[in-house]
């Protein structure tokens, strides 16, 4: 599990608000804890730092790596999963713009931001000052699922009614 040639990278979405980066760190804390010797950091697609860029080259700091494993820790696949993170990461993807619901757009869906860069219409992904060039590493990047449908993430969920029954 930790390997001092392969770096780990914890991928949270991003956001104005702390909490995210608090549950993407105390994972990155549990992940040490059960493999001290890892090479694991944690960073985000956007809005907040460090990004994924200057995650990943934190983590080529750290070692010799040959590989670097991205773990996006979102819920399901979306666009950003499927396109915007590995065009960041510069690596392959199967992508097909017509499979969002029949026609081309390059924005968000989810307008929750308060930044209206994403209205000009330049790039699809709005990032602040960071990551527009994909990343520098001679090594592989591989893009593991997000978490996904999970009888553990179940088990969380019947947690959370459970608490209000």
């Amino acid at each position: 599990m930790s390997d001092k040639k392969t770096g780990i990278l914890l991928l949270s979405h991003g956001s104005r608000l702390d909490d995210g980066e608090e549950v993407i760190k105390a994972y990155k804390e549990m992940y040490l804890e059960e493999f001290p010797d890892a090479i694991v950091e944690y960073g985000f697609m956007e809005i907040r730092k460090p990004g994924i860029q200057e995650t990943i080259k934190t983590l080529t700091e750290q070692g010799d790596l040959e590989k670097i494993i991205v773990v996006p820790v979102f819920v399901a696949h979306g666009l950003h999963t499927k396109r915007d993170i590995p065009g960041l990461l510069g690596i392959e993807s199967d992508f097909d713009e017509e499979e969002v619901s029949g026609h081309h757009h390059h924005h968000h869906d989810h307008d929750d931001h308060d930044d209206h860069e994403h209205h000009h219409g330049h790039h699809h992904h709005h990032h602040h000052d960071h990551d527009e060039e994909p990343v520098e590493f001679d090594g592989e990047i591989i893009l593991t699922d997000p978490l996904g449908i999970d009888r553990r993430m179940y088990e969380i969920i019947k947690d959370r009614v459970s608490e209000y029954l």
